[in-house]
């Protein structure tokens, strides 16, 4: 029969592979095996050497690094599966089936896929004729024993990270603020500079409820550059609070060996902070409403609880609302406005006040650097001091004069002692040029806070009476009293410079804000935003 009319014939051909043109693809699983090129050079010697005796061209090779077969969204197999649909290749080599995927059920799907478009998977350690029935059955038998024997080492793997868990130790690198340390051969993961900074920003979270966009720029002032996004992830992870949570503990929360940088009552209640705030933020359209900008910021002098905001339609009028059940009291907005109006106009400052306080304060501020100072040089001899002991310690136990119990006991008690010293030095120096800047501006807002006010939008508005009452203000409908359990401390000692100078014409004024009854006296400090 002449070898033209072979053309005609019907059917697959016999021959084991339809095609001769192929791709090869090679891999290890970690990058440690890349780095120092283990298996990978042994692969692609092994699928050349097969190509070579079966006569398959290789016109591209893809892998050659590390990449997850327990997921096939990888960057060089998708790349090498690109490749293949657009230029017709008929052959994927590999040195083994779980080089090619170790996806299970997926793999086969894939390998599915190929075939329907004349591509196959040939494996050159594992010989296997995908074309007949039994050998893809074998292949697809590969694929899913290579999904089972990675499962079986994830096993393995996550019940080793579970004991070490539940011994107390953090089994990978640890967090931001932390350095893992080896101290006589054991690890022990320690506060670095950056953790002592951070316990110092979470606390001031906890104090002022600055956004984390406050406080990343707070950070970056001090030269931390971390995104107020980690500081979110940060605020909510047990590690920092000497727990650790992991998923091979299923759910588990358990105690560390390491120290945390906060307490875990500080913990609690800057997650119940948080909390609050999501509370609020899931509310923001019914909140931000410029009609109402005081909402919010009002509270039931009887129940505590935040007054609501709600519309008269009929009368086009704006009323606070408690909805405490048992308690409901209203009171008209406008009324409420036009106190808050004379509140802002007497809280203004007098212009007379104006250089006076501003020198006041900055010879306050300047009191304050020199006592900083000397403290810094108090404090900064007594870390020297531990240190000097720690050397000496560790010296008498290079030495064998001392056990190691006794070294492990001793060490420990002067780092106790030594660690809330440089928690203190990691505050930083007093800068008072800064502080100047902040003062005059904050005077001569002061001296405008009405005019102010009229120009803020919503937002600013809000920020504004946050600056002046931190805790809100508690509305007492029945008496028409207005009260504060504190206000901004830089009016406060204002306030005290010039004997209450706006308390004479609230006297004589209808009942407005009262300061002095629930007012707590603190020290001094400037405020963070708005005044």
């Amino acid at each position: 029969m002449s070898d033209k009319l072979n053309a005609f014939g019907k059917g697959k051909t016999t021959s084991l592979f339809q095609s001769k043109t192929a791709v090869a693809y090679t891999r290890v699983s970690t990058k440690e095996q890349a780095d120092n090129n283990q298996s990978l050079t042994t692969q692609a010697n092994q699928i050349l050497m097969y190509a070579q005796k079966t006569g398959i061209e290789i016109v591209k090779s893809f892998g050659g690094t590390y990449e997850s077969a327990k997921t096939d969204e990888r960057i060089e197999f998708k790349e090498m599966m690109d490749y293949v649909k657009k230029n017709k290749i008929g052959l994927i080599l590999v040195y083994s089936f779980d080089r090619f995927s170790r996806s299970g059920a997926n793999a086969v799907y894939i390998t599915d896929q190929l075939k329907s478009n004349n591509v196959q998977v040939v494996s050159v350690t594992q010989p296997v004729d995908a074309s007949t029935s039994a050998g893809e059955l074998q292949q697809n038998i590969q694929f899913i024993f290579a999904q089972y024997d990675n499962q079986q080492r994830r096993e393995k793997c996550m019940a080793g990270i579970r004991q070490m868990l539940t011994n107390g130790d953090w089994p990978t690198k640890p967090p931001l603020g932390y350095d893992s340390v080896k101290i006589n051969g054991k690890r022990q993961i320690i506060i670095n500079d950056k953790g002592l900074l951070l316990a110092r920003g979470l606390r001031k979270k906890l104090k002022t409820d600055i956004s984390f966009k406050e406080l990343s720029y707070w950070f970056k002032s001090r030269g931390f550059e971390v995104t107020n996004k980690q500081l979110s992830i940060i605020a909510r992870n047990v590690f920092y609070c000497g727990y650790m949570s992991h998923t091979a503990l299923n759910g588990e929360v358990v105690v560390g060996n390491h120290q945390g940088i906060i307490t875990q009552k500080e913990f609690l209640a800057l997650n119940d902070l948080l909390n609050a705030r999501f509370t609020d933020r899931k509310k923001v359209n019914k909140t931000n409403i410029p009609e109402v900008p005081l909402k919010g910021h009002l509270k039931c002098a009887k129940c505590e609880a935040n007054l609501t905001a709600y519309l008269v339609r009929a009368k086009k009028l704006w009323y606070y609302k408690c909805n405490t059940h048992g308690c409901k009291q209203n009171i008209s907005a406008t009324k409420v406005h036009q106190d808050w109006v004379s509140t802002l106009t007497d809280l203004q400052l007098e212009p007379r006040f104006i250089i006076p306080i501003t020198k006041n304060f900055l010879l306050t501020l300047d009191m304050e650097k020199e006592n900083h100072h000397k403290d810094q040089q108090t404090i900064t001899a007594q870390v020297k001091e531990y240190k000097d002991q720690i050397k000496t310690v560790e010296t008498n136990y290079a030495l064998g004069k001392i056990s190691e119990e006794i070294y492990t006991r001793v060490l420990s008690e002067i780092q106790q002692n030594l660690r809330p010293l440089q928690e203190e030095m990691a505050k930083g120096v007093f800068q008072l040029s800064n502080l100047e800047k902040l003062v005059v501006n904050a005077v001569e807002n002061l001296s405008n806070l009405l005019v102010m006010w009229n120009k803020q939008d919503l937002l600013g508005k809000k920020i504004m009476i946050k600056s002046l009452y931190p805790k809100g203000i508690f509305v007492d409908v029945k008496n028409m009293l207005y009260r504060t359990q504190n206000k901004n401390v830089f009016i406060e000692y204002i306030q005290d410079i010039t004997g209450d100078y706006g308390q004479t014409k609230k006297r004589n004024s209808e009942p407005k804000f009262n300061y002095s009854a629930l007012v707590a006296r603190s020290r001094i400090e400037l405020p963070t935003s708005g005044l």
